[in-house]
């Protein structure tokens, strides 16, 4: 009887030891052994994520890639971001509101379009779309060979322009800003920035409009084989573009931005933007915002106007925030406007 109740007591010993060992420690290491972050949960296994960038050559596709590498290497026990190549802000903003993207790059004027939801692209309010982290502001770049003898918004008069990608929020803007303004193009060329400068420089188009911070890469591309002009606005076309459209703000690119521009440059400028979902969880947003907002140093080796991703930035946002941003940012003590805070965010 005795040998028999210590196999009982030694089994009920083993029993106990391995219901001990199994399942999640306490620091959250789950299945792959990670520790856990900010208190949230590891997964099972990571989450598969899509960053929406932009098209090959320009800053969007750029900075979409080193943004997933940034967050691949922070949170591997909790994500695999992919990279996507896309057509950038409209398109990333419909991937982002059909579920097809957890995370885009975004303007602001698509933006402000996709919320009111007015332009013929949105197809309605789009709903869904959250802030995550401000990026960088850019500024209008206009940009023509020196041979053109375009100096002036004037000089488009007759001439072929490039817009970017049809659709796009500034192709959609300028196709109704620019007679406006009195200038009327004899036609519109519409492409990835990357290959509208190559268009430019083959001559196919005579000047070209972006958004982007300097220096950006297809025109300081073209400049090492072209002389260029860039061209500035009136005071009185600064003030058209800010009064009509709240998205655009009047701004100076600094001398030097590029080799054919020696001097200070009146412009208009906006942000640009990283988006996700109200669809994604509060928990995994919180995660992003935190990792972004914690590795500057990683982002400007990315990009160097990643300095401007900091949590004072995201006043420039034209959406409600995340309530997982917002969560980190009272965390952290920044006081959050109460026009982007988000119905679904409890505090």
């Amino acid at each position: 009887m005795k040998r028999f109740l210590a196999l009982i007591l030694a089994l009920v010993l083993a029993l106990s030891a391995v219901g001990c060992s199994s399942g999640t420690d306490e620091t959250g290491g789950g299945s792959g052994g990670g520790t856990e972050i900010g208190g949230v949960a590891i997964p099972s296994s990571p989450e598969r994520y899509s960053v929406g960038g932009g098209s090959s050559g320009g800053n969007f596709y750029l900075v979409g890639g080193g943004l997933a590498t940034v967050m691949n290497n922070a949170l591997p026990d909790y994500f695999v971001f992919t990279a996507e190549e896309t057509g950038g802000s409209t398109a990333n903003l419909t991937m982002l509101q059909n579920g097809d993207v957890e995370v885009g790059i975004s303007m602001t004027s698509s933006m402000y379009e996709a919320w009111e939801g007015e332009a013929e692209w949105t197809g309605g309010p789009m709903d869904k779309l959250r802030g995550l982290v401000p990026l960088y502001p850019s500024y209008l770049t206009i940009y023509a060979l020196e041979s053109s003898g375009i100096e002036t918004l004037e000089d488009f008069n007759g001439k072929i322009i490039g817009l970017g990608s049809q659709g796009a929020a500034m192709d959609s803007i300028f196709r109704e800003a620019l007679p406006a303004m009195g200038i009327e193009p004899a036609q519109i060329f519409n492409d990835g920035h990357g290959a509208t400068a190559t268009a430019v420089s083959d001559g196919q188009v005579d000047a070209a409009l972006l958004f982007s911070l300097p220096p950006f890469a297809a025109i300081t591309e073209l400049e090492a084989t072209q002389s260029l002009n860039f061209v500035g606005l009136t005071q009185e076309q600064q003030d058209y573009l800010t009064s009509t459209y709240p998205f655009y703000s009047a701004d100076v690119m600094p001398a030097g931005s590029y080799a054919g521009q020696p001097e200070d440059l009146d412009v208009v400028s906006e942000w640009n933007m990283l988006v996700t979902s109200s669809d994604v969880p509060e928990d995994y947003v919180y995660l992003m915002a935190k990792t972004l907002f914690e590795s500057t140093a990683e982002l400007e080796e990315v990009y160097k106007g990643m300095s401007y991703c900091t949590p004072e930035n995201i006043q420039y946002f034209n959406i409600p925030l995340h309530a997982g941003v917002v969560r980190y940012l009272e965390e952290i003590g920044v006081e959050v406007p109460a026009e982007l805070i988000p119905p679904e965010y409890e505090g």
